[in-house]
């Protein structure tokens, strides 16, 4: 059975003070046991800057063993050039974090359970969405074969802000039902497909239904020659006919499949703030009927090397839905 971060912080909030001493010394020889293995390990390192393997250990950066090129003179840890840079915390509380955030747990519960501040968890997730997200747009699904695609709607969000006095709308609390009646500018749609593959694509552009202009935008670039789109009756979608085969069908069941896996996943998170939305839709295509680790996947791309560093700054002031 894999043992957490946060399982052994809360088994050591249990144990009593005389057995501080002794855990601790336990721990520090795991820690050093860790080192000698990663020191193993980083005799395949290589720089980021140069791609030299002449490169030598040259103290600790954040705690992380920091090395210097012989080649390029340049010092680096194994984060550099990667989207975490210069971050001050372990790949073990990473992990925790992108597992909290897959799973859908609270940032106050995620803060509490790893000893971090509110502020550090929320701006841990927003990286994590954040990098999701830019693997998507760099490499984009492309919908090739029998494909699905529909709408779903949510409800729009203002949650961590207060509202106006001129807002379109009035306040309602986290679960209320919207204030107008049936289909209204208070949803925010969110143009979804699914391929045969099981690639998902999730977008959301306007409020209430799409426009064929805006399933262009969403769907047109990504259309392959061989394309089959399956769709219900709503024939705005026929404007890809110029692209693809469009069919209108009741049987889209893998596409309705990933609208309730998107409509649970903000129930859990009690809602998202509209303007990160398409940050999380980035993460529920990822992981949507995915075979693979989630964890093991976004920690890899957070960790990529290259031109992938951003910092908070970018984080909340990149890609935000503003509609």
């Amino acid at each position: 059975m894999a043992i957490t971060l946060k399982q052994i912080i809360e088994l050591a909030k249990q144990l009593p003070e005389d057995c501080y001493a002794e855990i601790f010394e336990k721990m520090n020889e795991a820690k050093e046991k860790a080192e000698a293995n990663a020191e193993k390990e980083s005799k395949t390192e290589k720089c980021p800057h140069c791609a030299s393997k002449v490169i030598v250990r040259n103290g600790k950066k954040h705690k992380k063993q920091a090395y210097l090129c012989r080649n390029c003179g340049k010092s680096f840890v194994q984060t550099t050039c990667s989207a975490i840079e210069n971050s001050h915390s372990s790949e073990t509380v990473w992990r925790a974090v992108i597992s909290d955030t897959v799973d859908g747990v609270s940032l106050e519960k995620t803060a509490e359970s790893l000893n971090i501040s509110p502020e550090t968890a929320f701006n841990m997730r927003h990286k994590i969405l954040f990098c999701v997200e830019q693997a998507i747009l760099s490499e984009p699904v492309e919908l090739e074969g029998v494909c699905e695609a529909d709408e779903t709607y949510v409800l729009e969000s203002v949650k961590g802000e207060k509202i106006p006095e001129n807002y379109h709308r009035k306040p309602r609390k986290h679960g209320s039902k919207a204030n107008k009646a049936g289909l209204s500018d208070e949803y925010i749609c969110v143009q979804t497909s699914v391929t045969g593959k099981g690639d998902c694509i999730a977008v959301a552009v306007n409020r209430a239904t799409p426009s064929k202009t805006e399933i262009t935008e969403v769907f047109g670039d990504l259309i392959t020659d061989d394309t089959v789109i399956l769709c219900d009756g709503n024939t705005k979608y026929d404007v890809l006919n110029e692209k693809c085969t469009v069919a209108h069908t009741e049987r889209i069941n893998k596409v309705n499949n990933f609208h309730s896996c998107i409509k649970e996943r903000l129930r859990t998170y009690r809602g998202v703030s509209t303007v990160y939305l398409n940050r999380y839709n980035a993460l529920f295509a990822k992981i949507f009927d995915s075979n693979s680790s989630p964890v093991d996947e976004i920690y890899k791309l957070m960790t990529l090397r290259g031109d992938s560093f951003f910092s908070i700054q970018n984080v909340k002031e990149e890609n935000l839905l503003n509609i």
